[in-house]
């Protein structure tokens, strides 16, 4: 995957991979109203050849699953922000624990974020998605989603340009 796809400093563990740089990527410009953009056509072709529009349907999959079953809105930072915020860094820990078959981790995370009578079909789409990766040799970092280096600031500022997706809410997570 190419590096350029990147937005986070150098040893943002949850980041390496270019499928979760792609992954976070693409669910801020999703969060920004955004769908399937030339941009993230050409990410997912170049990240998943031959399987770009499937990976990118079961990515998308996931987050309405999210939208369905979760216990709140996601907090999700603007595309090129340099930080991952807790939740993006959670999403990759759900995919990462599917990845490792760590059964206990994977149901830990999920609760986090979801109800759990709506938990299965996230947990459904969560595996697909986690296999889809492994399939093309993109392998997600475990990593702790206490430390994902986003600020803790109060509310965050609201976006001036369109409309939010109601089921994400972007964090602004600029200098200062």
């Amino acid at each position: 995957m190419r590096d350029d796809l990147g937005e986070w400093r150098a040893g943002d563990d949850s980041a390496e991979c270019g499928g979760g740089r792609l992954l976070v990527s693409t669910l801020r410009r999703t969060a920004l109203g955004h769908g399937c953009t030339h941009l993230i056509r050409r990410d997912f072709a170049v990240a998943f050849p031959g399987d770009a529009n499937e990976v990118f349907a079961t990515f998308r999959a996931f987050l309405q699953a999210l939208a369905h079953a979760g216990r709140r809105k996601l907090r999700v930072a603007y595309p090129g922000a340099p930080a991952l915020t807790p939740d993006e860094t959670l999403l990759l820990a759900i995919v990462a624990a599917a990845q490792a078959g760590d059964e206990a981790l994977f149901e830990a995370h999920l609760c986090w974020l979801t109800l759990p009578e709506a938990r299965h079909a996230v947990a459904i789409t969560a595996r697909a998605l986690a296999a889809a990766l492994v399939a093309h040799g993109q392998w997600l970092r475990m990593s702790d989603p206490r430390h994902s280096g986003a600020p803790h600031s109060g509310e965050p500022e609201t976006h001036e340009h369109g409309p939010i997706k109601t089921w994400l809410k972007p964090v602004f997570m600029g200098p200062g």
